[in-house]
């Protein structure tokens, strides 16, 4: 009997130890996971919080259809805009630095093809893919009207834009505007020439 009660008391505390043994590593793993839930919460908290999380459309931006803010009258730029010009004042005292070299050319019709060739058409004469969509046709660059224009007129034009010309300062430079204006110069030749 003694036996016995010695195999039942070893059975017990070895049952005993079992279920400590169980109940401490269930204990650390419920921490462990709730450490990691924690962590993982604060982790997205703290990445929803920067400032690369933000939403697109909450932004300082220009809605459309909206120009941009245009600088107070009679201050000074501080990135080297240049003040706002009347067409007829630019016509007499703008005058092309640039000379029409074929880097300038070739600079000109790059960007000529990205912000002009879309209403003006390939070869300036306003019939470019969305010319028909306008309610008011581009101009044709090409006319004698055109080639009549001062550098510094067409320059002006492209900055500023037009009737229903969007203006170019935000997106051209000084430099790429003249280079524009070679360009142009160098379509008008070729439409004279023929």
């Amino acid at each position: 009997m003694n036996r016995l009660l010695q195999e039942c008391s070893v059975a017990e505390t070895h049952a005993n130890i079992s279920s400590t043994v169980l109940r401490r590593v269930t204990r650390r793993l419920a921490r462990s996971l709730f450490i990691a839930a924690g962590l993982v919460a604060i982790g997205v908290s703290l990445a929803y919080g920067w400032p690369w999380s933000t939403d697109m459309e909450i932004q300082p931006s220009i809605q459309p259809q909206e120009d941009p803010r245009l600088p107070p009258p009679d201050t000074i730029p501080r990135h080297g805009k240049e003040p706002r010009m009347d067409l007829l004042e630019a016509a007499e005292n703008l005058h092309n630095p640039v000379q029409p070299n074929a880097t300038s050319i070739e600079s000109g019709k790059r960007l000529f093809e990205i912000y002009c060739l879309v209403c003006h058409g390939p070869a300036a004469r306003g019939d470019g893919p969305i010319a028909r969509k306008l309610e008011e046709p581009p101009d044709d660059l090409t006319e004698e009207s055109a080639v009549e224009l001062t550098d510094g007129y067409i320059y002006t034009v492209i900055r500023e834009g037009g009737t229903i010309m969007p203006p170019q300062a935000e997106g051209l430079s000084s430099r790429e505007r003249w280079d524009v204006v070679n360009y142009l110069r160098s379509l008008q030749r070729k439409a004279e020439a023929r």
